[in-house]
């Protein structure tokens, strides 16, 4: 199962910085701007092809991707580069990466709803198409029978169709035996369990899990206004943790690194494919959100210094300043990133 996680892990990852780049380069390209490099990860460089004008590299540090554009710098004013261009376009080149995001995100949330997914944020009931409810270990009490009997958070019990028809088999099987079957990583399951006497007799908390599956247009309508609501609610949650790092001086619980997103792939891989959608879906829309902040080194400093010079109709700050600006900016947020993977550590240990 580690090997496996690893290598959905790697991929997801590599996809969502694939996509993100992918955008910056397609607009550069259209809008006639000398594409230089075309990097997955950051330097140094593990491996590299020339095709045209364009380098494509891979490199060590994978946790992010770039497109170097000519004259990005601010070194060249050819008739090909981004310095040469007008400010609406480069900022829809910097923009571009974080809209590709927020499209991938809506087409997985789609391929989701077409495979049979349960919804985020929507009503189940809200587009039709055909309906199934599960039942899932939500909670298990410690010394029950089903921590006895091996059964785990996430298995979901076969053979009822809500919470409450389960409840009424245990109730009325007190102090007895019963076969209990379950799903687990895909795999079907029968326990033995010898049930208590207490009012919860298994001691489970159970959860009720609709799955919605959608034809093909139904499923790309679902799909993008599930992309608007959880955005929605991803924004509220970054502002409010934004808002504790700034005024508070706290790192909040809710931040996952590397070894938390590792943590929750490795769930949504023994859960299934559609659960991995859902997880890179939501993890392309914090790359999104994220990349769009203000800040020196995400898109969204560089987009928001260019508007500035747009409405000044002058540079701002020269490129030098610019380009220590952002490097400082990186080095801030690679300590951010260092300390969530160094708590993360220290909570597995």
């Amino acid at each position: 199962m580690f090997l496996l996680t690893l290598i959905v892990f790697i991929v997801i990852i590599g996809i969502l910085i694939l996509f993100h780049e992918l955008g910056h380069f397609s607009v550069a390209k259209f809008s006639g701007v000398k594409v230089e490099e075309f990097g997955i990860g950051f330097p140094p460089r593990l491996l590299k092809i020339k095709k045209g004008e364009t380098i494509y590299s891979i490199n060590a540090i994978p946790f992010g991707g770039f497109v170097r554009l000519l004259g990005e710098d601010g070194k060249s004013d050819a008739k090909n580069s981004f310095n040469s261009k007008k400010t609406r376009i480069k900022i829809a080149i910097i923009a571009a990466g974080v809209v590709m995001n927020f499209i991938f995100a809506g087409v997985l949330f789609s391929i989701g709803y077409m495979i049979g997914m349960s919804p985020i944020r929507l009503n189940p009931d809200k587009f039709g198409g055909t309906r199934k409810d599960i039942v899932v270990v939500g909670s298990i009490v410690d010394g029950s029978a089903a921590q006895g009997a091996g059964i785990k958070v996430g298995d979901e019990i076969l053979g009822f169709a809500s919470p409450e028809d389960f409840n009424t088999f245990t109730t009325s099987h007190k102090g007895q035996e019963v076969k209990i079957d379950l799903k687990r990583s895909k795999k079907n399951e029968t326990k033995d369990v010898f049930l208590g006497q207490g009012e919860v007799p298994l001691g489970v908390g159970l959860i009720s899990i609709p799955i919605v599956k959608l034809g093909f247009l139904r499923a790309i309508a679902a799909g993008f206004t599930e992309l608007v609501y959880t955005t929605y609610f991803v924004l509220k949650m970054i502002i409010i943790i934004i808002g504790q790092l700034l005024f508070q001086f706290k790192l909040s619980q809710d931040i996952a690194g590397p070894v938390g997103i590792f943590n929750i792939t490795g769930r949504a891989v023994s859960f299934g494919l559609v659960y991995v959608l859902q997880l890179a879906a939501i993890l392309s829309i914090n790359l999104g959100i994220i990349n769009f902040i203000p800040f020196p080194a995400l898109d969204g400093g560089k987009a928001a210094l260019l508007f500035a010079e747009g409405i000044a109709r002058r540079k701002l700050i020269r490129a030098e300043l610019e380009n220590i600006l952002s490097l400082i900016g990186f080095a801030l947020l690679i300590i951010l990133l260092t300390s969530v993977t160094v708590r993360e550590i220290i909570k597995l240990l």
